[in-house]
């Protein structure tokens, strides 16, 4: 083992919580197909942030609390900037309008469960080898 090597701070495997962040969305979006445009929106809204959220998180992980502070951060402009976006494409009144937070804010929360789990997978690998 180089100096280098053992120097870089461990990450933890991405692949899984993507693929964990990835179902979620799928079945939001199958479920909410069936439901109305308005929830497909939400979901699809909550989908696309996601797809920015984690990544920001597993680049942020690696740089400790203050990196993993920053993807949290990243994740939460980038969930703002989607539910406003999807809102105004989604044209929804009314119930729709309902409809369309309760899909977002549904997948939102499952999604930030798996980030949660994959930050809390990255601070016990990097306390194992420390």
């Amino acid at each position: 083992m180089t100096q280098a090597t053992a120097s870089a701070p461990a990450r933890p495997a991405l692949l899984p919580y993507a693929l964990a962040s990835a179902l979620v969305c799928s079945l939001a979006l199958a479920v909410s197909a069936s439901q109305s445009r308005a929830a497909l929106f939400g979901a699809a809204a909550a989908a696309v942030s996601a797809l920015c959220a984690l990544p920001a998180l597993a680049l942020g992980a690696p740089h400790g609390t203050n990196g993993i502070l920053a993807g949290f951060v990243a994740g939460f402009f980038a969930r703002m900037v989607a539910v406003a976006a999807g809102f105004l494409l989604a044209s929804a009144r009314g119930g729709a309008a309902l409809a369309y937070a309760s899909s977002f804010f549904l997948v939102y929360a499952l999604t930030q469960a798996v980030e949660v789990a994959f930050v809390w997978s990255s601070s016990r690998s990097r306390r194992a080898g420390a």
